[in-house]
């Protein structure tokens, strides 16, 4: 592409068919415009509206073409030949010079090394949100299963046109050192700029408000909250920003302020801005994931409470002092019981100008330099 140039670009959401990942894709079909010029978005009608539910100003900046996603189901060769079939007559219909795909499953990466083999002059983009977990530990012996799994794919994608995306560079570092990728692109998980809230003056409550953000599950270490919860809970206030899931009774969650039905983003983020602090706990292959509440959590200038892992130092390391990252749980439990060392002051004010630095860095205006430069 000539220096200056805009190109086509298409940009698909071929995975989720539901408004799963709706912000993040808001700021990154954003961000894209403003690096390449008009966009095509193609995504489902239900995926659409959740992305204008969370940034108005899509609409004004893209085309929207609608397309069907198969429903999550398994990687299977029926999956492999729907993808292909939408995104073949998509390209097919619009002649880009550049294909954005959001997300990617196992399916995505042969249809994409078919798409770059068919469309000669295309440059596939390919984002790795959330996939790469599975693409490490147990593998399924059965042959019929390897030959199309995410390890197979990796391979399979490893192309001069197909460049392979992902949200944080202490993600690059780790599927590096796990040998998922020769080389991998980096575009830092973008914020919508229009739910940022900046940072403000506060002062200390006689009693913090601390918060779960995301889905409340085993799986994401909700049971790390409540165990900090049954230990320190009459000090404290505590909020979940999220759903329970059933894994929960209501004899587990008492004492919480839980939501009595599914959030929608609007009240989600109040409730993440009512707080001091939010806890944040990682589970798995943690170091190969972007972790959207946490980014809520940063967008909303709200100070984090963990047990430090090389996701949160990476981003402490690059910005400053995010919040108390402590060696263990019990470190966690043992700064909620102290009467004095989560409310200093001058202390919340050096987390919220960290979590400011970071914001602004992943707002779409400061993505599109790194992406117009990777387009060049």
């Amino acid at each position: 592409m000539t220096p200056g140039a805009s190109p086509r670009l298409l940009v698909a959401e071929p995975t989720f068919r539901g408004g799963d990942h709706a912000p993040i894709n808001a700021a990154l079909v954003q961000a894209l415009r403003l690096a390449a010029g008009p966009v095509v978005l193609a995504t489902t009608r239900v995926q659409h509206d959740a992305i204008l539910e969370a940034d108005p100003q899509v609409p004004g900046a893209s085309a929207w073409q609608e397309i069907e996603v198969m429903p999550a189901g398994g990687v299977k060769p029926s999956r492999i030949l729907a993808q292909w079939r939408t995104l073949s007559a998509l390209v097919a219909q619009h002649r880009p010079a550049l294909l954005v795909l959001l997300s990617s499953g196992p399916e995505t990466l042969f249809v994409a090394r078919a798409l770059a083999l068919r469309f000669p002059r295309l440059r596939l983009f390919l984002v790795l949100h959330g996939v790469l977990p599975s693409a490490i530990g147990w593998r399924s012996r059965d042959p019929r299963r390897r030959l199309i799994d995410l390890r197979a794919g990796l391979r399979i994608a490893r192309h001069p046109r197909i460049r392979l995306v992902v949200l944080e560079d202490y993600i690059r570092t780790a599927a590096l050192r796990h040998r998922l990728a020769d080389t991998l692109l980096v575009w830092p998980h973008p914020v919508v700029e229009g739910e940022a809230a900046p940072p403000r003056a506060w002062a200390a409550p006689a009693r913090l408000r601390i918060a779960w953000v995301g889905s409340a599950n085993k799986q994401k270490g909700f049971d790390d909250f409540l165990a900090l919860h049954r230990a320190c809970g009459a000090r404290h206030d505590w909020t979940v920003a999220g759903a329970a899931s059933a894994e929960y009774d209501t004899a587990a969650l008492a004492g919480l302020d839980m939501p009595d039905s599914w959030l929608d983003r609007p009240t989600l983020l109040g409730r993440i801005r009512a707080a001091d602090y939010a806890f944040v706990a990682f589970r798995g292959a943690y170091e190969l994931t972007a972790s959207g509440s946490l980014l809520d959590c940063i967008n909303q200038r709200k100070p984090i409470l963990a047990v430090r892992n090389t996701a949160l130092e990476a981003l402490a390391r690059q910005y400053g002092p995010i919040g108390h990252l402590c060696d263990d749980l019990a470190g966690v439990q043992a700064l909620l019981d102290d009467a004095v060392a989560l409310r200093d002051e001058a202390a919340y004010a050096r987390f919220q100008a960290a979590l400011d630095a970071i914001a602004r860095d992943r707002q779409p205006t400061a993505l599109a330099a790194t992406i117009r430069a990777d387009f060049a």
